[in-house]
This record gives structure tokens, sequence and C-alpha cells, in this order.
């Protein structure tokens, strides 16, 4: 009831955007979306905060807007990260982005500290999101150049995440993120022709469901013998233990999506 009357009721603030498109070394390409004006009206100084949204979210989600206003409030500069074709980000190779790789994330954070060297950089996440921010810390461990990090509603394990989609109500969410998948191909579906290799392109185009999607498309793009396989090789309850920065982790207790079982307690502790 809360996450439904949220997403009929919030309002979504007005926020003028201005876009920066980055290369990845693969030829792809993610938004950053900075808040028009900031370079001239912060300091130099002034800490940075990168935002991760959740699966298929982007700059255009209340949530997102409303995080980035409250911390703009109070003096932050704050950045979208926008990954490839969500809010109408470019997408120029036929692969989109996963729970497990981080290798965006890593150009993105080097791309703004080579901006604002006199800054501290942060970084949030929501779900997926954060699922993503946490292995980047695991990989980076002591040499992260974050000064620190928040994951919200974080999968943890994606295992048991993907079992409990598919109880109950959690049927509707699984459906409305598979609605989201299949709309941002769609648009760049030309790019997925006549691919080789172990791709059910049909599938993934009209997927019912995420996992639908991620084993037509996501686990073959990043290399994956199944999509069993690719959540358990790409849960960030694995990386919480090489964590070397501060890092706040804030869940919902009944969180449909992110089941509470699937917590870290032990490594988090």
């Amino acid at each position: 009831v809360e996450t439904i009357f949220a997403a009929f009721t919030r309002s979504l603030p007005t926020v003028a955007f201005r876009r920066e498109c980055l290369r990845t070394p693969d030829d792809g390409a993610v938004a950053l979306d900075w808040v028009s004006g900031d370079d001239r009206a912060l300091p130099g100084d002034a800490p940075v905060l990168i935002l991760l949204p959740g699966l298929t979210g982007g700059s255009q989600d209340t949530y997102v807007r409303h995080m980035l206003l409250r911390a703009r409030s109070k003096g932050w500069r704050v950045v979208v990260f926008n990954s490839r074709g969500c809010a109408n980000s470019p997408v120029t190779t036929a692969k989109f982005y996963s729970a497990s790789f981080t290798g965006d994330l890593r150009q993105v954070v080097d791309h703004v500290l080579t901006r604002y060297p006199q800054s501290n950089i942060y970084a949030a996440g929501w779900s997926l999101g954060a699922n993503i921010l946490v292995r980047y810390l695991g990989e980076e461990t002591d040499k992260c150049s974050l000064s620190g990090a928040v994951s919200m509603c974080n999968p943890f394990n994606l295992v048991i995440a993907d079992e409990d989609f598919h109880k109950g109500f959690n049927n509707i969410y699984d459906r409305a993120l598979a609605n989201s998948l299949r709309a941002i191909f769609k648009k760049h579906a030309l790019l997925f022709e006549g691919l080789d290799g172990e791709y059910d392109i049909p599938k993934a185009a009209n997927a019912k469901t995420v996992r639908d999607f991620d084993e037509g498309l996501t686990r073959v793009s990043f290399g994956f013998r199944s999509v069993d396989d690719y959540y358990s090789n790409s849960s960030s309850s694995d990386s919480i233990k090489n964590v070397s920065i501060p890092l706040l982790c804030i869940q919902a207790d009944n969180d449909p999506i992110a089941p509470s079982r699937g917590i870290p307690r032990e490594d988090i502790k």
C-alpha cells in the first residue's frame, strides 16, 4: 500500500538538468545529469553526491528528485548517474547494464573526482543501484576514492530476492519492472538484431518477468552460464566484508523486493 500510494501521489519536483554523456571503453555511453547552474553557484570544494537509481530508474523519478533537492538544500553538488538506456541515456552497443557490472560506475567516480579534485565524493544507491554500489565498494576495498556511501532497499542476495519476486502480490512489481525493461529494449531493438550465441531476443523483447529478460539478454551479455549463475554471482551480500569506507545500509523490514532474510547481518556487524 505504501509503495503504490507513493507511486500515485508523490510530487515530481521541477529540476533543470544539464546532461553530460560519457563514452565507455566498450563504446557504450552513460548519462550524468547535473543540476543546471550548480557549477557556478557552488564553491569548488562543495561535497558531491552521486545518485544511483533502481532498476530502469533515472533522473525522471520522484524519489531521485526529492533526494537530490534535499541534498542540494544543504549545499551539496548532486549528479544522477543514469545507467545505459535509463532516463533516455543513449544506447550505442548491444549491452545494457547488470547487477554485477561496476565498470560504468568506476568510470563515473573517476570522472567526478577529476572534475572536482578538492571535493569529498559520496554515493547513494537504491535497490539495484545499491547492489551495484556495494559491489563496487567491495571491489575497491581500501583503495576506494569515495568518502562514504549509502545503500537503500538493497536486495543484497539476488537468489533470495528472485525467489520472493514470484510470490503473491510481488508479481505486480515483477510485471511492472519487466514492462519498463521491455520499453527500454524496444527503443534500441535494432542494436540486438542478428546476435550470435545464446541470446534469446524474443524472450527478452516479450519478457513478462525480470527473470525472463535476464535469461534472454542480461546474463548472456555479461558472460554468465544461466540466469541462476548470474544471480548467485552478482549479489552484493558477498561484497560487504570487503568494504573499507563508511557505509550506511537502510532497509525496510517489510520490503517485498528486498527480503530481510537476505541481509548479510553478520558481515555488516
